[in-house]
């Protein structure tokens, strides 16, 4: 069995009020070939492909649902829904079990997992409430265990460390109290042995970095065994989008311990200052005790233990392109009293000739990793 799920919206032209949908279509793979036979639908849309989850003979799907209106306030409802596959002539999946609104109105799903009879979610306005749903009776869901946590979180992955469960997860904490925002990335180790009572038992943060795998979660790496996490990051970027003075492309490999996430090594991706389509995606895969690890233009082998580069592939290597720079704009705000803008954009450099710019895309070259489920 398979599915897919498509999200619909509608609006009422009488009554001004909008929502969503979604649409799941179920396949029979039992003969070898995807045949359609079952279709089901609840309220709202999902996040990503966590969202949605087949359990023996039931799909587990967790949506927000925004109702807007053109005469009240914009309210949300998070759910998780449970639907039944039907069986013989039936071609209808009913749906047998919702939970109650997860989290506070206004907030959305920003990342979900399924783990057996478990489900941890995490909705966010400005705050994260991790909530953990009990699924053991997928007629009555509900919701056990809450956290709340400042920042957001958009990926979950249940690990074990010594017997007892945890989840990792990957996610990002704004800070607001000046007039300047800022944000840092974030790992956090929720203690989930008790459901009711969720704890943080560890956290790492590290300001003014990004990382793809907030989004792009074939660029996780997790060990079980050793207990690392690999994961790309990014930053020293300034304001013009450029490479600055202490500048980081690459990965990181962190220890994952009851009580600490650490940092153990960095493994150095840094491209020169050219901007051009032919980039590859963080990728990391791991052989015999040796990182392999892909992004931008490189390819690097690095022992696991000790950190040591043994080799680097460039895969510009070569090539004839001239580098093109990006178009940064400066912009400066000339502001008057008719409350209008006036805005003045200054190309920081102009492309070069781009009679002698060869693109190449990778994006083919290279299967991507496998995923971390």
């Amino acid at each position: 069995f398979i599915a897919t799920v498509n999200n619909g919206y509608s609006y009422d032209f009488v009554t001004g009020e909008s929502s969503s949908s979604s649409y799941i279509l179920g396949f029979n793979t039992s003969t070898g070939v995807a045949l359609p036979f079952c279709v089901g639908s609840v309220p709202g849309a999902i996040t990503n492909e966590y969202s949605i989850n087949k359990y023996n003979n039931y799909i587990r799907i967790a949506t927000s649902e925004w109702n807007w209106s053109v005469n009240t306030n914009t309210t949300t409802s998070n759910k998780i829904f449970v639907l039944r596959i039907p069986e013989g002539d039936a071609r209808i999946m009913d749906v047998v079990g919702e939970t109650e609104h997860l989290g506070k109105d206004g907030e959305s799903i920003y990342a979900v997992r399924f783990f057996e009879d478990i489900a941890y979610v995490v909705t966010y306005q400005q705050v994260e409430p991790f909530i953990i749903v009990d699924m053991s009776d997928l007629t009555d869901p509900k919701a056990v265990g809450e956290l709340e946590v400042p920042g957001f979180s958009t990926y979950l992955h249940p690990i074990e460390i010594d017997g007892n469960p945890y989840v990792l997860s990957i996610g990002e904490e704004w800070n607001f109290t000046s007039w300047w925002s800022s944000s840092s990335s974030k790992l956090t180790l929720f203690d989930v042995s008790n459901p009711s009572a969720p704890l943080i038992a560890a956290e790492f943060h590290e300001s003014n970095t990004y990382t793809q795998a907030m989004y792009d979660f074939q660029a996780i790496r997790w060990l079980p065994e050793s207990k690392l996490l690999i994961l790309p990051k990014s930053n020293g970027y300034n304001y013009y989008g450029n490479h600055g003075a202490d500048s980081f492309q690459g990965f990181v490999v962190y220890e994952i311990g009851v009580n600490e996430v650490k940092p153990l090594y960095n493994l150095t991706h840094n491209d020169t200052n050219c901007w051009y389509e032919a980039s590859i995606a963080g990728r990391s895969f791991v052989f015999d005790s040796n990182i392999t690890t892909i992004f931008g233009h490189t390819v690097i082998s690095t022992d696991l233990k000790s950190g040591e580069k043994s080799w680097e592939f460039d895969l510009d290597d070569g090539l004839n392109y001239t580098c093109s720079y990006d178009y940064s704009y400066n912009y400066r705000y000339n502001y008057n009293y008719g409350n209008e803008y006036e805005y003045d954009h200054i190309h920081e450099e102009d492309a070069l000739d781009s009679a002698n710019v060869n693109i190449y895309n990778y994006d083919d070259a290279i299967s991507p990793s496998d995923d971390v489920n």
